[in-house]
């Protein structure tokens, strides 16, 4: 029997320019998949996706240049892309944005593991005006597969960056049936942590990330489609409240990232929330969500 064929690695450009396209083309969106799968069925595509979409996008185009499937590795509630050509692991995460592919090779290792970092959204800057974007670190154990990513955003409140998402992701936990069921995708939808909808995009016209946000903590069940409790994020996480100023400058921002009408991103969110409010369980509580500035 032959053995076989080694895996190969992607291009190198393929990975970048498909990385490049899907977080400026492809917003992250954790409303569109409530209209998909409790709705009409349908999101705009250029209204972006959930997570997990956004890395099944990238996965699939990288398929359709290069002929190399991903291993899609789940973390809790979260999905990345893997290419393993046997010498080198390669992430894709567009949730994470990180702007350049992470290359872990196996002979960088140190004490048994190998360290990888890239730039990400947003891209903020510290008072004096100097640059501090955001980072992605990888930690990876070649001996047993587990992969460690760590996601870390300047803070101006703080000076300094903090930790925003950590994932651990571990072998044989992956993506086994695409697209994923939809019996799954709907209890996903209705986990305790969904606590907010939003909208995040980066800006094409100055790579400034913008996001509008619906939380639902605070508020009673039957009222959470309520355009008063919307608020939106600036590229340096200061946070603005509906009726304000700043806020419409916001939405307006994601709009134009979006290719629509700044009421368009606002009904689109209170129709996700209203599908969330009848599908979910009465008695379901969902995490706090934070309104102060970064």
């Amino acid at each position: 029997m032959a053995a076989p064929a080694p895996a190969i690695r992607p291009d190198f450009q393929v990975l970048q320019d498909t990385l490049t396209e899907v977080l400026t083309q492809v917003p992250y969106n954790s409303a569109a998949q409530y209209h998909v799968h409790y709705g009409t069925g349908s999101s705009p595509e250029r209204f972006g996706t959930a997570c997990a979409w956004q890395t099944f996008r990238a996965g699939e185009r990288i398929a359709l240049h290069t002929g190399t499937e991903a291993e899609y590795r789940v973390g809790g509630r979260h999905v990345c892309a893997l290419y393993d050509d046997g010498e080198t692991l390669t992430v894709i995460d567009p949730y994470l944005m990180h702007r350049t592919p992470l290359l872990l090779a196996r002979a960088d290792a140190v004490d048994g593991v190998v360290r990888a970092e890239a730039q990400a959204y947003p891209l903020r800057h510290r008072p004096d005006g100097s640059p501090a974007p955001s980072l992605l670190r990888a930690l990876w154990q070649p001996a047993d597969g587990v992969l460690r990513l760590q996601y870390l955003r300047y803070s101006p409140r703080l000076g300094d960056r903090v930790m925003h998402r950590a994932y651990t992701m571990r072998p044989g936990d992956t993506v086994r049936e695409l697209p994923v069921p939809a019996p799954l995708v709907r209890e996903l939808l209705l986990h305790p942590e969904q606590d907010n909808l939003s909208v995040r995009a980066v800006h094409p016209g100055d790579d400034g990330l913008a996001e509008v946000v619906l939380p639902f903590a605070g508020r009673p069940r039957g009222a959470l489609a309520d355009a008063g409790a919307l608020i939106a994020r600036d590229n340096q996480g200061a946070v603005s409240r509906w009726g304000s100023a700043a806020f419409a400058h916001e939405l307006e921002r994601v709009a134009q990232a979006l290719r629509c009408d700044p009421d368009e991103v606002v009904d689109h969110l209170l129709g996700a929330a209203a599908l969330y409010d009848a599908a979910a369980p009465a008695g379901l509580l969902v995490n706090d969500y934070s309104l102060e500035d970064a």
